[in-house]
């Protein structure tokens, strides 16, 4: 019996969703927040502690959280239709999993990462440094102006400069490869990236607050130029150029200069 190619490129993707689906449940647990009440609960994947994959958990996790289209803010009565089945914490997180593993983007990132990570298997995606230094100074966000004029900022994995950026090339491995360098090292007694962000955070305060002119005009203008100060890092391009180095053989993208 003759069996066209289009039959075995079809059976590979079935396999390959299935391998994806099974990663998700293999991996992922979902861990129940209930509120001060006991009332009623909310949600979030985290990767398992106990996975052989826990090494890289981080990179997981970042696409665990922003992927995934149940997070995004047009969905949130998908969200509270999956909450109110709390007490039945074993319901949401059957009924939650189910979703993540029907999430089609969600499920081909993960098989893109995990494929990396096992095979050493380099696909078609490639990014420049300064690429690279662009992403990553996103993740050092201003958001709030402070009664004495100071200004709150964060290292976040979901509140950042990435939800306001329009590129048209995908970043979503370099942005989950940045997530995970850099909080590695912030978990270090003495973070050399948070000093140098919070050396330049003060000085783009000062060269901004002598002349404010509305709080929300502040605000951005510290931002922006934070925004290029991180980009420009030093510290921060070594380090992530370091970790880089580390753990090429195990990443699903190349960097170039």
């Amino acid at each position: 019996m003759k069996i066209s190619a289009n039959y075995f490129v079809i059976l590979l993707l079935v396999l390959s969703v299935s391998c994806s689906k099974k990663m998700l449940y293999e991996h992922v647990t979902i861990n129940i927040y209930p509120d001060k009440n006991g009332t009623t609960a909310s949600a979030m994947p985290e990767f398992k502690a106990e996975s052989a994959l826990a090494p890289y958990r981080r990179r997981f996790e970042y696409l665990l959280i922003n992927i995934p289209s149940l997070h995004l803010p047009e969905n949130v009565q998908e969200q509270n239709e999956l909450f109110n089945l709390f007490p039945d914490t074993l319901a949401i997180q059957r009924l939650y999993l189910k979703k993540l593993t029907h999430d089609k983007s969600l499920t081909n990132y993960f098989q893109e990462t995990f494929a990396a990570i096992v095979n050493a298997q380099k696909h078609q995606n490639t990014y420049s440094v300064d690429e690279l230094m662009e992403v990553a100074s996103k993740f050092f966000y201003c958001d709030q102006v402070m009664p004495d004029t100071s200004i709150q900022a964060r290292i976040c994995i979901g509140l950042n400069g990435l939800k306001e950026v329009n590129w048209e090339k995908d970043y979503t491995l370099l942005q989950a490869f940045c997530y995970e360098a850099i909080f590695n090292e912030l978990d270090n007694d003495e973070s050399q990236i948070w000093n140098s962000f919070v050396s330049k955070k003060k000085l783009t305060c000062e060269q901004f607050k002598k002349n404010i002119k509305s709080l929300n005009a502040y605000l951005e203008a510290v931002k922006i130029n934070l925004f290029e100060a991180m980009k420009n890092d030093e510290i921060l391009k070594q380090k992530l150029l370091n970790y880089y180095e580390l753990n090429k053989s195990n990443l699903a993208f190349v960097l170039i200069n």
